[in-house]
């Protein structure tokens, strides 16, 4: 994220193309002394500020957390948007829910037509996009199209740190593998359902990112022989997720998207969705041999993500879980044929991470038969 400072510099006419054909988003109301942000760079709301100008089109992560009195800052609560060329983007403060909403304007059309012949007027309220940390974020997210933006934000559109809640009924209420793994052995009064213990709440309806199902790495009612088959090499799971999809780059894009609302926006689901992907797509040679097309795509994303990291995630180790699960996929990459995609993907995370990956063929001592001695 963008901690300096400084002020950008940029030539003077690159500054007037970008002002006469870039987008403009225009946030009224917002409190002195809110923080902001847009994808990499985060500032302070002053007194003139009215917005943003020379967004360059694609999409972009816009967020606003209010500050109280003794400097205590509320969640981030944002919005993605894929931005036109010469568009207009108007946001106006909500003073009960401390956030941005849609413009109240009765004709919105007209409102935006008025600042856009008035820009010039309105260039002095207006920041520039600062273009310094513009190639980063391209990068993360150079294959997000506005029909992904479309499909995956949240319905009513404000992306917040955690879903909001509402109570429901017992049946309603949202279960994991757990509850489904307590009912096969509810004979056993010793065992007890940790399901039960949470409360009855679900996610209110459109205020969570809509992500594609992800299928679980071992399938409910599996037999021991099959628990053990999908733990060795889950790609009969990797199928079922790959068909939800038209294409390779339709995975990426929502992958890519589902790591900048994390990075970002700080969105729990998000973080889990793009966390549960890695984890399933590192425990199969067999996919990498199906899908290398795919996994050339993924590898090439995740050289990117995975520097952004926070830092209680980029120490190496056995207690580092996403560590583990990028030393298992560069494994499988090397098995699979795409050994140079797996030496690139180790050599961007030795240099930026200082991650190791020394002896990734050499058997596992975890995987080796277990010798007992009968005499």
């Amino acid at each position: 994220m963008n901690v300096d400072e400084s002020a950008m510099e940029m030539d003077p006419e690159l500054a007037k193309k970008l002002f006469a054909t870039g987008a403009v988003l225009v946030i009224t109301g917002a409190p002195v002394g809110t923080e902001f942000g847009i994808d990499l760079c985060n500032y302070t709301i002053g007194e003139k500020f009215r917005g943003v100008k020379m967004i360059a089109p694609g999409p972009h992560y816009i967020w606003c957390a209010s500050c109280g009195p003794y400097g205590d800052v509320a969640p981030r609560v944002g919005f993605v948007h894929f931005f036109k060329s010469e568009e207009i983007v108007v946001r106006e403060w909500n003073q009960r829910d401390e956030e941005m909403q849609e413009s109240q304007c009765d004709d919105r059309e007209l409102e935006k037509k008025r600042i856009r012949d008035n820009l010039k007027e309105f260039d002095s309220f207006l920041a520039p996009y600062d273009y310094r940390f513009y190639n980063k974020w391209k990068l993360l997210t150079d294959k997000i199209t506005e029909g992904t933006v479309e499909r995956c934000r949240p319905t009513l559109g404000a992306i917040r740190t955690n879903v909001e809640l509402q109570s429901c009924t017992d049946e309603d209420r949202p279960r994991g593998p757990l509850y489904i793994n307590n009912l096969q052995q509810k004979g056993n009064k010793s065992i007890v359902n940790e399901s039960d213990l949470l409360p009855n709440l679900k996610p209110v309806e459109g205020t969570a990112p809509r992500f594609t199902e992800l299928p679980s790495r071992v399938p409910h009612n599996a037999t021991p022989a099959e628990v053990t088959e999908h733990n060795m090499d889950c790609v009969q799971s990797i199928e079922k997720l790959v068909d939800k999809f038209h294409s390779s780059e339709a995975f990426i894009e929502e992958e890519q998207l589902a790591f900048v609302f994390y990075l970002v926006g700080y969105s729990v689901e998000s973080l889990a969705h793009w966390r549960n992907i890695l984890h399933l797509l590192s425990h199969s040679e067999q996919a990498v041999l199906n899908y290398k097309m795919l996994y050339m795509k993924y590898s090439e994303a995740l050289m990117q993500q995975l520097p952004h990291l926070p830092e209680e995630l980029m120490e190496p180790g056995e207690y580092n879980t996403v560590y583990k699960d990028v030393r298992s996929l560069l494994i499988n990459l090397n098995l699979g044929g795409l050994s140079v995609s797996a030496d690139r993907l180790g050599r961007k995370l030795l240099k930026t991470l200082q991650w190791e990956f020394e002896g990734l063929l050499d058997e596992d001592p975890e995987d080796m038969p277990v010798i007992v001695d009968m005499t």
